[in-house]
């Protein structure tokens, strides 16, 4: 098991490197963070980490991905598969989730009336096909989830991938999907839980087993996460114009544990950096090395790494080296959120110096 996600996870790495080429960005791009956000700003660094990368990018997959655990979710009870609740029960659950849900997103939509970054309209915060996606997600987490981690982490993947894509199409702000994914996951929470308060333990499923909280640091756990970065740069006095002023990222990382609490962890990621001129350009990095863990309260863990990589910017390639702690927060069974703060330094070339970097973030954790 361990050999073969370790090649699934390599030969992710190498795909994902492989399909951001460091050839097509040779030219710094003028920087655009649009009406609502500062070019120096988290959502102004994704946009224009978006608008370097994909410019042109235009795709309908988010309207219909949004659905797919949905069509998951009553294809697998249409079919006899036990779930946690019975038709009736559940059809109440979503319903409670479905207005609440409606009520936050669209009450805050024509509430802060935040410009588009394509400034098609007014209603930008937050984003209501990720709140939809991540409601929907939750739904099938909630009803099969105790069967296995397999039916969340699909959904939750299918979710990510609609959130994503409202950024790529250039209709949302970073800050709009993670608002969005927020209130999809806590709307469905409160509709169960106040469908529990009416039911009780009447129309629950024969089978279902109620999970107990499963996470244990003496055991070796695989890991995948999703973040979001923003990162600043030290002055450089006698270079002001060469080194970047701020950026943002976004990655995937992996760790596979060695022994519990340690082991090898796998990153590969996307980088907008923008210099005091107001231009920019994109960086891409791969990088491997190793990971320490230390439960420090039932749910809490700290975290540290040290990973060696390899970079691609315009300047060209370079060494990238990086390391820093991140706190866990377990938020229940295979799932983490994590908030991190990392030393990051690289060089492109031997006459340019070390480049110097301090990049804060979260990040969605599934573990198994």
């Amino acid at each position: 098991m361990s050999k073969k996600l370790t090649c699934i996870c390599i030969l992710c790495t190498i795909l994902l490197a492989w399909a951001f080429p460091p050839q097509l960005h040779a030219q710094y791009i003028r920087t655009y963070g649009g009406p609502s956000a500062g070019i120096n700003s988290f959502d102004g660094g994704i946009r224009q980490l978006r608008f370097n990368a994909m410019p042109g990018f235009s795709s309908q997959y988010d309207d219909y991905l949004q659905y797919a655990p949905a069509a998951v979710l009553l294809g697998l009870k249409a079919a006899g598969y036990e779930s946690r609740t019975c038709w009736g029960r559940m059809v109440v659950s979503d319903a409670f989730s479905a207005a609440v849900m409606a009520g936050l997103v669209n009450g805050l939509k024509y509430t802060v009336r935040r410009p588009r970054p394509d400034g098609s309209s007014h209603n930008s915060f937050p984003s209501g096909h990720t709140a939809t996606a991540f409601m929907i997600a939750t739904m099938l987490h909630k009803e099969y989830g105790w069967k296995s981690p397999w039916f969340s982490f699909g959904a939750y993947t299918a979710a990510s991938a609609t959130a994503l894509g409202r950024i790529m199409n250039d209709r949302h702000w970073a800050s709009d999907i993670l608002a969005g994914a927020v209130i999809g996951i806590a709307a469905t929470q409160l509709g169960y839980l106040i469908t529990d308060k009416i039911f009780k333990d009447k129309h629950l499923c024969d089978g279902y087993e109620k999970p107990e909280f499963s996470y244990d640091p003496a055991l070796r756990h695989y890991e995948a996460e999703l973040y979001f970065g923003w990162r600043f740069f030290p002055k450089n006095k006698k270079r002001p114009d060469t080194i970047p002023r701020s950026g943002s990222s976004v990655g995937l990382q992996a760790n596979i544990p060695l022994n519990p609490g340690s082991g090898f962890s796998m990153r590969t990621s996307a980088n907008s950096m923008t210099l005091a001129t107001g231009k920019s350009s994109n960086m891409y990095n791969v990088a491997i090395g190793g990971y320490w863990q230390w439960p420090v309260a039932r749910i809490l863990e700290i975290e540290s790494r040290l990973m060696l990589g390899y970079a691609w910017h315009r300047e060209g390639n370079g060494i990238d080296l990086i390391a820093g702690p991140a706190l866990s927060v377990i938020t229940g069974n295979n799932f983490t959120l994590k908030a991190f703060a990392e030393y990051e330094t690289y060089t492109f070339t031997e006459e340019k110096p070390l480049v110097h970097t301090i990049q804060t973030g979260i990040a969605a954790t599934f573990y198994w």
